[in-house]
């Protein structure tokens, strides 16, 4: 089974992005989609070209698979979380759970609370060869000052962390964190479980066209999950790239 990961930046480079999936969805099983829109009346300005409507886009886009979308309690404007299965693969439960209530609207990016709005994870339990498997598929805190631990930061991976191990079967986390690799934030999510951006040496998952090398993507999972295959291909369709994790199921 192949799981792909990938912040859509709101689909602003939907060009590329319709040609990316034409090109991955044959041999993807499962995606896990973050920044997309759905039924939000406007994006913000720093999201210039984004698509208010873009999980029904990527449902016409997507007709071999099931689209399953998630969001704070109240909607914002860079959209939420999507994750589309294939047809066929046996779901048993796809849920969302809140991680922060959504926080007042910030205008002053100097501000620490900027773009810190509401968090949400949303779980996905399936079977396949008869064993039971959890995707989860999340977007962390921005900050406009940095990457670095805070204390919500740390209170989120925390709440992240503890619905994780209460899930069932092997556990698959896929996400951008907005976090570094050095952080506590991080370590919380990877104890006990396998950050396969630290195992595979990745050097960044940004795009060439953010300008700058970083990790702020990763997948991780539980030890009982075989992996076959991991790599972040050079696909200019966001600023971030893509991750893909194939799985021996």
């Amino acid at each position: 089974m192949k799981i792909l990961s990938l912040n859509l930046h709101c689909g602003a480079n939907f060009k590329a992005l319709t040609e990316f999936l034409e090109r991955y969805s044959p041999s993807v099983d499962i995606f896990c989609f973050q920044e997309v829109p759905h039924k939000v009346l406007a994006l913000r300005p720093v999201l210039k070209g984004g698509h208010t409507e873009l999980f029904t886009e990527l449902q016409a886009l997507l007709p071999e698979f099931e689209g399953f979308h998630a969001s704070p309690d109240k909607e914002n404007d860079i959209g939420g979380l999507a994750i589309f299965v294939r047809k066929g693969i046996a779901i048993h439960e796809a849920k969302n759970e809140v991680i922060l209530s959504e926080l007042p609207f910030i205008t002053d990016r100097t501000d620490d609370r900027f773009f810190t709005m509401g968090r949400n994870l949303q779980c996905l339990e399936f079977e396949a060869s008869g064993k039971t498997y959890t995707v989860f598929n999340f977007h962390g805190m921005y900050i406009e000052k940095g990457k670095g631990d805070t204390m919500e930061r740390l209170e989120q991976s925390k709440a992240v962390k503890k619905i994780i191990d209460q899930a069932k079967g092997g556990k698959i986390l896929c996400t951008d964190l907005n976090v570094s690799p050095d952080t506590e934030s991080l370590t919380i999510l990877a104890k006990g479980n396998i950050d396969l951006i630290a195992k595979y040496g990745i050097a960044t998952t940004r795009s060439a066209s953010k300008g700058r090398k970083e990790v702020v993507d990763y997948i991780i999972i539980s030890p009982e999950v075989k992996v076959v295959e991991f790599k972040v291909p050079e696909e200019e369709v966001s600023d971030h790239l893509p991750l893909v994790v194939e799985v021996e199921l």
